[in-house]
């Protein structure tokens, strides 16, 4: 397998420049990039291409899908926004699409708080909001995950592209 790394951003209700600005530092240099949904703006918009992008609560573009499945050089994203599987309340829902998928990585928004954890064999990531943090860190942030044959690292980043302290996770594939 290739080694692979994705740029995950997610909740910018409207702010359409900082998609503009992690887009434009990362196309070309990763894998893939990510958009957890709650954009605000059109499906149709020039800035999804090159992005993977689902629909949040807050969009009402009808061109957005729900959920997403991304195959990558050995590695297998599964992609939704999480409202649709009550995340606020439990997290066998999402287990359960993430397992029905055979996702390796499973990544989502909806709660604005960053946080990276693993179930059953597979990697749950939420990048936290790059317009609204919320919980106890109020750093706007996306996550850039690195993906090899052993492991799956997730970085939290500001928006000046700088690793956020003591957030960063390891797991073992």
């Amino acid at each position: 397998m290739a080694e692979q790394t994705l740029i995950v951003m997610s909740d910018s209700h409207g702010d359409k420049a900082v998609v503009q600005s992690i887009k434009d530092y990362y196309q070309g240099k990763v894998s893939a990039i990510f958009h957890n949904g709650d954009s605000e703006l059109k499906s149709s918009d020039p800035i999804w291409q090159g992005i993977h992008v689902v629909k949040g609560n807050c969009d009402y573009d009808s061109g957005y899908q729900e959920d997403s499945l991304v195959s990558l050089e050995g590695v297998r994203v599964a992609q939704t926004h999480g409202h649709l599987y009550h995340i606020n309340f439990l997290w066998d829902r999402l287990v359960y699409f993430a397992e029905e998928a055979q996702a390796d990585i499973c990544l989502y928004g909806h709660l604005h708080r960053a946080d990276a954890w693993q179930e059953a064999g597979i990697v749950f990531v939420n990048p936290g909001s790059v317009l609204q943090p919320r919980g106890d860190i109020n750093e706007k942030l996306y996550a850039k995950v690195h993906v090899t044959d052993e492991r799956i690292t997730v970085d939290f980043l500001t928006l000046d592209h700088q690793v956020f302290p003591g957030l960063s996770q390891e797991f073992m594939r």
